[in-house]
């Protein structure tokens, strides 16, 4: 059976839209299930922080075993996890059960993430890549488009409320599951021989460790006075499993073993600055996202429904960004994303002064999404190129351990910026004895402040490795050709 390559790269491309949309639209419900749960700003941060940190550290280990032929069992595997998990996620009683689902959901993602990048690495050339990547983005974007305002339609219905978000979930999952049985069995037929792969276990255990202790300290950072300040000691165990992590993966190469991120990847520079550039982009967005998403609910009095379709904008014209860039990356590269990055940091800091001005709210409700248009435009040109440039030069049989290491990167840059704009947004505000459903309007706006100016510090670092990498890529097209000899021919004598 041949492999239907438009209708695959659709589904890879919907499955990962999906797997990053559940990265946001929880904020969507994060006032609800305050308000029905009670988990305090703490358990909040782990409702959040578990999906990240699952997905991050599931990522590598299932790259290396797709690559060794397996990439069609654990698409399948995750796709049914993925589903069980949203399902106890709908039906939790109590904050603790959603934490464990969303633990479940990230390793379900963390499974079906470097599939769905290495099956587009395997199906498309390399000349290809830049196109197919560009739908890829595309559907990438169409899915975080409707995904918030589905999530806010069911949060604010009251058969569903918080676990709308959850609910959704489901039905799409069912489809997803249906389409890859009728088309991913042709393109497992193309990947050849099965190998054991060689996972560095101990490894991928000393950098867990080293992501949660690094988060510790901004989770459990709620303001309150009864905030322990030694919770801001483990950092030093997190430098510390940074280094055996290090050291560990430095000894594997040694000997001729695989470590858990491939140091020959991260020789090849324009996945090595791929990487950098999605460490520091990637923790921008989501704490954008939900600063906005809260202040809207909680101190304009603007439903969930409302709040995601302000966010609509955005992730429509995410779809064309990606499409352009898809089209343009390989004449522009670094200028889109850096054009990119500009847009999204003019729309963000305009969306914030806006909500300065004391506007009524129908006049904020129709002027905010004008500048969501620009940021969601600048999102597109960011991310569908420099996934492009990260994979252009990636060989086909590493595909899904680049995708996985590409993928951590922008995991744990999501983690560390959910967590740094939530300890700002939620911290002045229980540190004052409210909680985000009775805290004054303008002590939300002080939060979305501080928010904001933290995922802006992010952004601000992206564009400097823009422009750093830009730089180097104009000295390199500058410097003269190296000579090669001349080919002497054999004349008539």
């Amino acid at each position: 059976m041949a492999v239907n390559r438009r209708a695959v790269l659709l589904l890879c491309g919907s499955t990962a839209g999906f797997l990053l949309l559940d990265l946001h639209k929880v904020s969507i419900a994060v006032p609800s299930i305050e308000r029905a749960l009670h988990p305090g700003p703490a358990g909040i941060q782990l409702i959040q922080a578990a999906y990240v940190v699952c997905f991050a550290v599931t990522l590598v280990p299932a790259g290396r075993v797709g690559d060794a032929g397996r990439r069609l069992t654990l698409t399948y595997a995750g796709l049914y996890l993925y589903l069980a998990a949203s399902a106890l996620c709908a039906v939790a009683p109590t904050a603790g059960p959603v934490i464990a689902g969303r633990a479940l959901l990230g390793v379900a993602a963390g499974l079906l993430m470097p599939q769905m990048m290495g099956i587009v690495q395997q199906l498309f050339s390399k000349a290809e890549r830049g196109r197919a990547f560009g739908v890829y983005g595309m559907c990438v974007s169409l899915a975080t488009a409707l995904g918030p305002s589905l999530g806010g339609l069911l949060v604010t219905a009251p058969l569903f409320g918080w676990r709308g978000v959850f609910v959704l979930n489901v039905p799409v999952g069912v489809v997803l599951v249906v389409a890859a049985h009728t088309l991913l069995p042709a393109v497992g037929r193309d990947q050849g021989e099965r190998r054991r792969p060689d996972i560095d276990v101990l490894g991928l255990a000393f950098g867990s460790l080293a992501l949660v202790a690094l988060l510790t300290p901004f989770i459990f950072t709620t303001g309150r006075p009864g905030d322990v300040a030694v919770r801001w000691l483990s950092l030093v165990p997190a430098a510390g499993f940074a280094v055996l992590f290090a050291t560990r993966g430095r000894r594997r190469v040694t000997a001729g073993r695989a470590g858990v991120i491939d140091p020959g990847l991260l020789r090849i520079p324009s996945f090595r600055n791929g990487v950098l550039v999605s460490l520091t982009w990637f923790a921008a967005g989501p704490g954008v996202a939900l600063a906005l998403t809260v202040y809207l609910q909680e101190a304009l009095g603007v439903s969930p429904f409302l709040a995601g379709l302000v966010m609509l904008p955005s992730s429509a014209t995410a779809v064309l960004g990606a499409w352009l860039g898809g089209r343009h990356v390989v004449r522009l590269g670094r200028l889109l994303t850096g054009t990119g990055m500009l847009l999204v940091l003019v729309s963000t800091v305009g969306t914030v002064a806006m909500l300065h001005t004391g506007l009524p709210t129908p006049v904020l409700l129709a002027c905010i999404p004008m500048l969501q248009l620009v940021g969601g435009l600048g999102g597109g040109l960011v991310v569908s190129p420099n996934h492009s440039m990260t994979l252009m030069d990636v060989p086909a049989t590493q595909g899904s351990a680049a995708s996985a290491i590409g993928q951590l990167g922008q995991r744990i840059s999501n983690s560390m910026g959910v967590a740094t704009a939530s300890m700002a947004y939620y911290s002045p505000i229980y540190g004052a004895g409210y909680t985000l459903t009775n805290a004054p309007a303008l002590l939300h706006r002080h939060a979305l402040d501080l928010a904001t100016t933290t995922s802006c510090l992010f952004l601000s670092a992206a564009i400097t490795v823009v422009v750093v990498d830009l730089h180097r890529q104009t000295r390199l097209r500058r410097q003269p050709p190296v000579p090669q000899p001349e080919t002497v021919r054999a004349g008539p004598r």
